[in-house]
């Protein structure tokens, strides 16, 4: 099957593209902020992770400053301003927070797309970019320099962090010729077999893991529990899981699953992927059909995903918050996933490059859990 590309005109820059922007002098920082050595320690295959520093603000409203600043606003709307050096901040669940990353200018032919890292979507943190004049979340015009700022929302979990982390991180799109994409080796099953791409008006479909009773998969997914105690994003691989999550087991009759109302849920699609390191992939939203829920924080695939060694794909993570009470089934679509053709292969694809995930055969905690289990 082929995927005529979702935007025919661009192609997503990879590393190489990546590290030539920032040594044009594409961000910049306030003088006295953290200083990094090189941006480029945070190059992706495909994208930038975007580090944070400085004071972050506590505010009152959520805003999109069309054409609007968001320095001019901050003054009606902070409640209360904090440091991120040294121990940090603790930012608490319930809450909005500003932080001002930098300065960002793309090329006039450019346009930059921002997505929370799949660790920070696994907290349920719910990060999004916005910067100056512009009324849109995650998305970053070219040919201007603007201030770039990221709305930290913690849903579930108190976490805390401190300058030097990334929470978000960013593609950029160039205007360009590219071929059709043929996906007709990017979809397999759990027996390692190529399975047919199922397509939804031009992207691909995925569909929810609900493992039989009896399956070797030992658990459905996770849900988050209620608790004031704090996730210490810089603490990787510290803090016990079952003080934040319970496993949903394979108890399950008829393959469903009930989804309650406003709780957070890490699951698994039933497709296996593998990205070629020709390609780059976002999920994205399904549509209102699939009923009331967001099935994701974190949406970028990287170039080489799931083609680690002998594995036959990965399967992605979802992070799931249903708005309404819903019964869902093994193999109903959930949301999807665009492909885009990239300007040329990343010198080094996901899983060279310092990746957590690569090989995820189930639903996976964040980075930030003791690993108690295979997946």
């Amino acid at each position: 099957a082929t995927l005529s590309f979702a935007a025919p005109n661009e192609v997503a820059l990879v590393d190489r593209d990546l590290h030539a922007l920032i040594k044009a002098g594409m961000f910049k920082w306030p003088a006295d902020r953290f200083q990094l050595k090189s941006l480029s320690e945070y190059v992706q295959p495909a994208s930038i992770d975007l580090p944070v520093s400085g004071n972050v603000f506590l505010v009152r409203d959520k805003i999109l400053p069309f054409r609007r600043k968001v320095a001019a606003l901050l003054k009606e709307m902070v409640l209360e301003e904090r440091s991120l050096k040294g121990e940090g901040a603790v930012l608490l669940k319930g809450q909005t927070y500003l932080i001002h990353v930098g300065e960002i200018e793309l090329p006039p032919d450019a346009r930059g797309c921002l997505s929370a890292k799949s660790s920070i979507g696994r907290v349920d943190l719910m990060v999004r970019g916005i910067v100056d004049d512009c009324g849109l979340y995650d998305t970053i015009p070219g040919a201007s320099r603007r201030d770039f700022w990221l709305e930290v929302s913690p849903r579930s979990f108190n976490v805390r962090i401190r300058e030097g982390l990334a929470l978000t991180q960013l593609m950029i799109f160039r205007k360009a010729e590219a071929e059709p994409i043929d996906l007709s080796g990017v979809v397999f099953n759990a027996s390692g077999q190529l399975t047919e791409p199922q397509l939804h008006r031009g992207s691909l479909v995925l569909s929810l893991r609900v493992p039989p009773v009896g399956a070797a998969e030992e658990i459905v997914g996770y849900e988050a529990i209620a608790t004031n105690e704090v996730i210490d994003l810089a603490n990787i691989g510290g803090h016990d899981p079952s003080r934040f999550f319970r496993p949903i087991g394979t108890t399950i009759k008829d393959e469903r699953l009930t989804l309650e109302k406003d709780r957070f849920y890490i699951l698994a699609t039933k497709e296996y992927l593998s990205i070629s390191p020709d390609l780059s992939a976002e999920m994205v939203p399904f549509s209102q059909h699939v009923g009331e829920l967001r099935a994701h924080y974190a949406g970028f695939f990287d170039p080489g995903f799931g083609m680690s060694g002998e594995n036959k794909g990965t399967v992605g993570v979802l992070e799931v918050r249903p708005h309404e009470t819903i019964t869902i089934y093994d193999g109903q679509p959930i949301a999807l996933m665009d492909f885009f053709r990239n300007s040329q292969q990343p010198e080094k694809p996901y899983g060279l490059s310092g990746n957590n995930y690569q090989g995820q055969k189930g639903p996976k905690l964040a980075k930030y859990f003791k690993c108690s289990r295979p997946y």
